[in-house]
């Protein structure tokens, strides 16, 4: 038995982690590898019509180019469909393809989750590491999502999401006695003091402006769609009444497998069976994201299944540790954390690497002093797998990480 219980949490739309993924694409053969999959997929399903062609530049060669280039975010009045083929990736595509292929970089060193679970968005990357998506899944998956979202007759108005710094009975509180509950949607439970509101873009405005008179803090999230809010209820009675929105035979066949625990944003595992179709995501596209619930259930199975081993949470999206800092104030309090037993870890933040990230290499030697503090167990081979690629130091002129 695993003298470990990881668990990868996988993030949704919030950052993209270009730098990391940048640098891991560079020294990584087996990040390289994953990315190169992935887009090869995408060039296979293009071609064959299973998806649209893409509208931007490969990924292969997006995180070959020396200046960085923030990825492509499809607005309200300039869809992804709408660009030219020079443009960066979609954001949503570098963040899913990102933390799939750091997981295949975690499991190459040794380090494979017992259970997933995911940050609204993060449902797609998740799957494939339980094995119900196949690759070719979870790239039609993104597609198809991508597509619905630029589809202006499920969305006439424009949308908006905010996150608000207090739990979700407050918030609901001030919205009662400003006469604005209704106005907009609960559309996350983040953590005890972070709560996602959403709706149209005009009645949040209002909205906002009332709790800026407050004494709550807020920051307005750049989206144009109101995701897990009544914004989105046209969109998700539209997938739900169209099943072949999935691929008949990925509907058939992408279901939760026995093994690893998933869970899902709704604030649940999923049972062993259920199927991961089109009704499954309109629910989720629809209904409050409830992280934070997700936390503490791991926790409570865990501890009651597995006593013994130690719990280390894993935040896959090599952004700002947001997420690693959700599940930290959600368990720090118990003794189990206090102790030891219980770790959460940025997988790569590029804020904390500072001048560092004029090295080469910097997101491989981050990641690995990051598995070392939380008491990861690598193979003793782990060293070699991804070592830097030499051609790359020489072609981008840098100076070289020194090897973990």
């Amino acid at each position: 038995m695993a003298s470990q219980h990881i668990v990868f949490s996988f993030a949704g739309q919030g950052f993209p982690p270009v730098e990391a993924a940048r640098d891991l694409y560079r020294v990584s053969s087996t990040f390289r590898q994953a990315i190169t999959d992935v887009q090869e997929t995408i060039n296979g399903l293009s071609h064959d019509g299973s998806i649209p062609g893409q509208a931007h530049v490969p990924l292969t060669d997006y995180f070959e180019e020396d200046e960085i280039r923030p990825p492509y975010a499809a607005s309200f009045d300039r869809p992804l469909s709408a660009t030219q083929h020079s443009l960066p990736p979609s954001a949503t595509l570098v963040i899913v393809s990102a933390q799939y292929a750091l997981g295949k970089l975690l499991q190459s060193w040794g380090v494979s989750p017992q259970s997933v679970m995911a940050y609204s968005l993060g449902e797609i990357a998740a799957g494939t590491f339980t094995g119900s998506y196949t690759l070719p899944a979870m790239v039609k998956l993104l597609a198809r999502r991508e597509g619905l979202l630029e589809d202006r007759s499920l969305f006439p108005n424009k949308g908006g999401l905010a996150l608000v710094f207090t739990d979700g009975d407050s918030i609901k509180q001030v919205l009662a006695k400003e006469g604005l509950l209704g106005t907009v949607d609960i559309a996350g439970f983040s953590s005890p003091v972070a709560t996602c509101v959403a709706g149209d873009a005009a009645q949040l405005d209002i909205v906002l402006k009332k709790l800026s008179d407050t004494d709550l803090s807020f920051k307005r999230v750049k989206l144009d769609i109101g995701m897990h809010s009544g914004h989105v209820q046209a969109l998700a009675d539209h997938v739900r009444s169209s099943p072949n929105i999935f691929p008949e035979k990925d509907s058939k066949d992408c279901k939760v497998l026995p093994g690893i625990d998933h869970w899902s944003s709704l604030g649940i595992q999923l049972p062993t069976g259920s199927p991961l179709n089109a009704n499954h995501y309109a629910t989720v596209l629809r209904r409050p994201l409830r992280y934070r619930d997700c936390v503490p259930k791991i926790f409570e199975k865990h501890m009651s299944e597995q006593p013994e081993q130690d719990l280390v949470f894993v935040d896959m999206g090599m952004g700002p540790g947001q997420l690693y800092k959700l599940i930290m104030a959600a368990l720090e309090h118990t003794a189990e954390w206090q102790r030891g037993q219980v770790r959460a870890m940025a997988s790569i933040d590029p804020v904390d690497a500072g001048d560092a990230k004029n090295t080469l290499g910097w997101a491989k030697a981050q990641l690995k002093d990051n598995l070392s503090k939380a008491h990861v167990l690598l193979q003793k081979s782990s060293t070699s797998p991804g070592m830097t690629d030499p051609h790359y130091a020489h072609k981008h002129n840098k100076k070289v990480a020194a090897r973990a």
